[in-house]
C-alpha cells in the first residue's frame, strides 16, 4: 500500500512542510509546526474561524471571498521536487542541530506524479509503475 503525501502551507506565516495521510488521522507535529494544530479537524475549523488565515488565504490565491476556501488552498499533494526540498532542508538542519538523521519517511509513497519507492542503496524515491486493479 502507497502511503499519500501533502504539502501543508500557512500563508499567514509562509511556513510549509509535508505531512503524511496517516500523520493526518493521528496527529502529526509537523501539522502543528506549521499551523498550530495537530489534527486535519482542528485545521478545517481554523478555515471556518481564524480570520487572519482566512484573510491571507483570500489574497494568496486572489479569492473573491471567504465562502471560497478550502482545504486544497493549504494542503495538497506533494510533488517529487517539493519532497526532495523539504527532506533536504529537514536533513541539513538534523545534521546542523548535531542530531542524527533517522528515517522518518514511508518507503512507499503517492505523490502528484504517481508512486515511488525509497531506494535504500540510492537515497532517493524512484517513480514504479503500478498495475490497475
Amino acid at each position: 500500500m502507497f502511503e499519500k503525501l501533502y504539502l501543508i502551507y500557512n500563508p499567514l506565516t509562509g511556513s510549509r512542510d509535508w505531512v503524511s495521510e496517516r500523520e493526518f488521522k493521528i496527529g502529526s507535529l509537523r501539522l502543528k509546526k506549521v499551523f498550530g494544530v495537530l489534527y486535519l479537524d482542528d485545521l478545517k475549523y481554523m478555515l471556518q474561524f481564524n480570520p487572519q488565515l482566512k484573510n491571507s488565504i483570500i489574497k494568496e490565491n486572489n479569492l473573491m471571498n471567504e465562502e471560497q476556501i478550502c482545504l486544497k488552498h493549504v494542503c495538497r499533494l506533494v510533488t517529487k521536487d517539493e519532497l526532495t526540498e523539504l527532506l533536504n532542508n529537514e536533513a541539513r538542519d538534523l545534521t546542523q542541530n548535531d542530531q542524527s538523521f533517522y528515517d522518518t519517511h514511508p518507503s512507499r509513497i503517492e505523490l502528484k506524479e504517481g508512486y515511488f519507492l525509497w531506494n535504500e542503496e540510492n537515497g532517493c524515491y524512484e517513480k514504479v509503475v503500478v498495475a490497475a486493479k
